[in-house]
């Protein structure tokens, strides 16, 4: 009875080892190396902004921005692996502050440190650091002012999010393709240096013309961001 309990033991291990190894091989062959993916992303990316210095450049709270970025699987094992890339984020704001037209515009870029979990083929979860810069334009046209008021200014960013990619396509294992489509979403938060909002008239050097500068104070365009994205790897 022993003996049969011992054999059933060793029996199961080595089935188990088998199927484990069986479904590694078959991912690795539907979708090939991991280590050899290049990633495009093309996606939407809205951040939250709640510093009251954002309020002369728009209505309500959100910086919505395209978002580009690639990135490159360097490092695998097993379900593990590691995918450093580079992303640029691009968005704008209109609006009204006592009677005068705004705007604000902002070139995010920055490193992308992304870990991924591969679930299934099909899935894989994703936590992500992202040190960068983030340049911003701002600008009050003010029509009793020669000129419109401007200001321009980096700050530091960082970034702190996790979450998922799902495969569209295609899903057949004999599909001869190297292309893969993907969609995927993922959210946390977004730090941005404070920066001066002190605007001066956009006058030509010589210009005879004089007027004052205009202060706002300071904005700092943090807050909890959404990034929703399509990719394709190969």
């Amino acid at each position: 009875m022993k003996t049969s309990s011992i054999g059933w033991l060793l029996g199961s291990s080595a089935l188990l080892g088998v199927g484990l190894y069986a479904t590694a091989a078959g991912a690795e062959s539907r979708f090939g190396s991991r280590e050899h993916f290049w990633q495009g992303e093309l996606g939407v990316r809205t951040t939250f902004v709640t510093d009251p210095g954002f309020d002369p450049f728009a209505n309500d709270d959100a910086l919505t921005q395209l978002s580009l970025g690639v990135a490159r699987t360097v490092w695998d094992e097993d379900r593990v692996s590691f995918a450093p890339g580079v992303i640029w984020d691009y968005g704008w704001r209109n609006s009204t502050a006592r009677g005068q037209s705004t705007s604000f515009t902002s070139h995010r870029i920055a490193l992308a440190l992304e870990g991924r979990y591969h679930l299934f083929p099909f899935v894989y979860g994703l936590v992500r650091l992202t040190p960068g810069a983030v340049r911003q334009s701002m600008e009050v046209d003010d029509p009793l002012s020669p000129a419109p008021f401007v200001a321009q200014n980096w700050a530091f960013a960082f970034d702190a999010s996790a979450g998922a990619a799902f495969l569209l396509g295609p899903q057949l294992e004999d599909s001869v393709s190297p292309v893969r489509w993907w969609l995927a979403a993922e959210g946390g938060y977004s730090y941005a240096g404070s920066t001066s909002l002190l605007m001066h008239p956009d006058l030509a050097d010589g210009d005879p013309r004089r007027t004052g500068d205009l202060n706002l104070g300071t904005l700092a365009v943090s807050g909890g961001f959404l990034r929703v994205y399509g990719s394709v790897t190969y």
